[in-house]
């Protein structure tokens, strides 16, 4: 269901940047503080994952380690989410951001 949602609200590839529109409806939200609902951390590592798998063009990549992530400022409903992911040896460098301001940073090994 998650994945269904990340794959429904991806919007394109664009100067490098994997855009996401997450509505309030995105399914993730349900319950993950209902004053106050921010994407939960592992759907930003999933949706991390499926630009990889968009990048290397391989349904099959796995997430072995992750090596470090930050998490600096949640994501609300009715955001605009792009990502970039930088691939060396395995390694994956990823940026969660705005337009203006980072989400999230994370180093992984797939």
């Amino acid at each position: 269901m998650i994945e269904q949602d990340i794959e429904n609200s991806f919007t394109g590839y664009k100067d490098g940047l994997f855009c996401f529109d997450i509505k309030k409806n995105f399914i993730a939200f349900r319950g993950h503080f209902p004053q106050f609902p921010i994407l939960p951390g592992i759907v930003e590592v999933e949706m991390i994952m499926f630009c990889i798998r968009k990048l290397l063009n391989n349904e099959q990549i796995k997430l072995k380690e992750i090596i470090k992530i930050k998490f600096i400022k949640p994501i609300v409903p009715d955001s605009q989410i792009l990502i970039s992911i930088e691939e060396n040896q395995n390694k994956i460098n990823a940026i969660v951001k705005s337009e203006t301001e980072v989400f999230a940073q994370a180093r992984l090994k797939i």
